[in-house]
């Protein structure tokens, strides 16, 4: 019993001394690092994730709803939209997040530039091809976007929290059918 107790206690310090030289100085970690939330890392996003975590899909392809998640511990992920963003922030919420940003559907520019998701304004529910579920979620830098688009393609506006609500109530739809299916054969 003492051998097993010593040898998951070198384990553990062992792990923790390569996990410990492993993190950057704080004025490395200062830089523009591929992992550290700011407009430097965003520069280069679609090289840095260009498949989506969840899915596997070209983030390059999908440019126009795909997210990007930092998180408290400096990591970065790329999705495809906010379906599979929303996934990501379920399976990862113990970590915690800095930053998560979203295309703006509404820019003309290729590839759509980033913005924040708490100043974003989505559209749910319009009849734009939806990414990842039949209910199209896209976001928008500036509400008047955003009302031109619904006017044109209806849906309804909605902040990041209802889209990431919606994005994961499309989960649940998804799951309750799968179960049904696999109970009927």
């Amino acid at each position: 019993m003492q051998r097993r107790t010593l040898l998951k206690t070198a384990g553990l310090a062992i792990g923790s001394a390569a996990a410990l030289t492993t993190l950057p100085h704080p004025a490395v970690a200062a830089l523009s690092s591929p992992g550290q939330a700011g407009p430097a890392s965003l520069d280069n996003e679609l090289e840095q994730h260009p498949r989506c975590i969840i899915c596997n899909m070209d983030r390059r392809k999908f440019h126009y709803s795909r997210h990007v998640l930092y998180y408290a511990d400096q990591h970065t992920e790329g999705t495809c939209s906010i379906n599979c963003a929303s996934e990501a922030m379920l399976r990862e919420r113990k970590r915690g997040f800095s930053a998560i940003y979203a295309a703006d559907f509404g820019s003309h520019s290729d590839p759509k530039p980033l913005i924040e998701v708490t100043q974003a304004t989505y559209l749910i529910g319009s009849s734009l091809t939806g990414v990842m579920t039949q209910v199209s979620k896209h976001s928008f830098a500036r509400r008047s976007d955003a009302e031109a688009e619904m006017a044109r393609s209806g849906g309804q506006l909605a902040s990041f929290e209802q889209a990431v609500s919606s994005a994961l109530e499309d989960y649940s739809r998804m799951l309750t059918r799968q179960y049904s299916r696999e109970r009927q054969n």
